[in-house]
């Protein structure tokens, strides 16, 4: 069982610098909604399957890239018990700025898909603002 949210943002700075804000994971806490802490826990620069070690809500979690082309869009899975999430962003440019978009996945198995539609719900409303967010923080870094 699948489902998730899309949602996007046109963002006044190029393309360039918004991918550069983007996938510089230790701003993550500025726009994630609930990450307290975001690190590079693979070495190398970000590819498929760099994997990044993450805190949200107090528990200590890891996400992996699976999908990656450079300047143009990154997808970010994580696999918590029998729940997978995956939130692909991806940017374009647009009228001397970005569009950017969020597509956010959520699939469930076992016991898990009893509660998924809650899970979504959750996932929509805690993160449905990571776009919006990220342009106000851009637009706070200078």
């Amino acid at each position: 069982m699948a489902d998730g949210f899309h949602v996007t943002e046109r963002i006044a700075e190029p393309p360039e610098k918004v991918w550069a804000y983007l996938t510089d994971f230790g701003n993550a806490t500025a726009w994630m909604t609930g990450i307290d802490d975001m690190t590079q826990a693979t070495e190398g620069p970000v590819e498929i399957g760099t994997t990044f070690s993450f805190k949200s809500r107090g528990k200590e979690r890891e996400s992996r890239v699976t999908a990656f082309v450079p300047g143009r869009s990154i997808a970010l899975t994580s696999t918590q018990g029998g729940v997978t999430a995956t939130y692909a962003y991806s940017l374009a440019p647009a009228d001397g700025g970005t569009e950017m978009a969020l597509d956010a996945q959520c699939t469930a198995t076992g016991f898990w898909r009893l509660i998924h539609p809650i899970i979504v719900f959750a996932m929509r409303k805690s993160d449905s603002s990571h776009l919006t967010n990220l342009k106000a923080a851009m637009k706070r870094s200078g």
